[in-house]
């Protein structure tokens, strides 16, 4: 398993397929890890060479204790990724948090992104009323336990990562409840506290593809909207529509999100 120790000294770890072809590197979702992208992995592997990045407080990735973090360090891990494997320009992408951390290093190395793939995410920051749920639900309820852990899982999998329950949720599930809830604890705080990119986002000019999953509660199709409009290059916003897709459509529902991913690449000249 590949990881990268950078500056800070975190360990972070990354699935790489070694493919040949341009590259797509992506980032996951909250409470998810680069397993999420696995059908994409195993999917696009014939055409591109995909990476997808375990962030700080998630996967296998070793946060250096003590050191806080926000959504531009995540954007810089990435970067350092790519730099150790010797990419200059790559596609950049993410879903929810992962599509925060691609904006920023759009807007970081823009020379060096061909493309973005933003799935269920946004640039603006969150509302107070946002803030104040995911402060109880993350911060109090996961991270200081005041529900179990079990029962959090049991409710929160169907909302967000949709599907089946034996073929999509269970491993997650499962996952959850073997974790060590304290790990999120800044991982929660760079989420909670980041700021508004509305007015910045047009400075990347690169061409997008947006996705959302029909049924998604996190991101409206307003919101997305928002983001593909302030966008300063072309961008594409795609719904998927099917019975149980919600947040993470890329897990459950591959068989239309690969595609669109696929044709987006294929369609990028730069």
């Amino acid at each position: 398993m590949p990881f990268l120790t950078v500056d800070d000294g975190t360990k972070v770890h990354y699935l790489d397929t070694g493919t040949d072809g341009p590259t797509l590197m992506l980032g996951h979702g909250f409470f998810m890890d680069a397993e999420m992208w696995r059908p994409q992995l195993e999917a696009l592997a014939d055409e591109y060479r995909v990476i997808a990045v375990d962030a700080r407080g998630h996967g296998l990735t070793e946060q250096a204790p003590g050191v806080s973090f926000d959504f531009w360090r995540l954007a810089w891990d990435c970067w350092q990724v790519a730099d150790a494997l010797g990419l200059d320009r790559i596609v950049v992408g993410g879903l929810s948090q992962g599509g925060f951390t691609a904006q920023r290093m759009a807007l970081l190395q823009p020379g060096r992104t061909r493309g973005l793939v933003l799935i269920g995410t946004g640039a603006d920051a969150y509302t107070e009323k946002e803030r104040a749920g995911y402060e109880q639900v993350i911060v109090r309820n996961w991270v200081e336990r005041a529900v179990p852990i079990e029962t959090m899982a049991l409710t929160m999998a169907p909302v967000m990562i949709g599907g089946d329950r034996d073929e999509h949720q269970r491993a997650w599930i499962e996952k959850w409840c073997a974790s060590d809830p304290t790990r999120l604890a800044l991982a929660a705080r760079c989420l909670i506290d980041r700021e508004d990119l509305s007015s910045l986002i047009g400075d990347i000019t690169a061409p997008a593809l947006l996705i959302r999953g029909l049924g998604d509660q996190a991101f409206s199709p307003a919101r997305m909207q928002d983001l593909a409009d302030g966008l300063g290059g072309p961008a594409r916003f795609e719904t998927i529509v099917a019975d149980s897709v919600t947040h993470i459509c890329n897990w459950t529902h591959p068989q239309l999100v690969t595609p669109l991913i696929r044709e987006f690449l294929g369609g990028l000249t730069n």
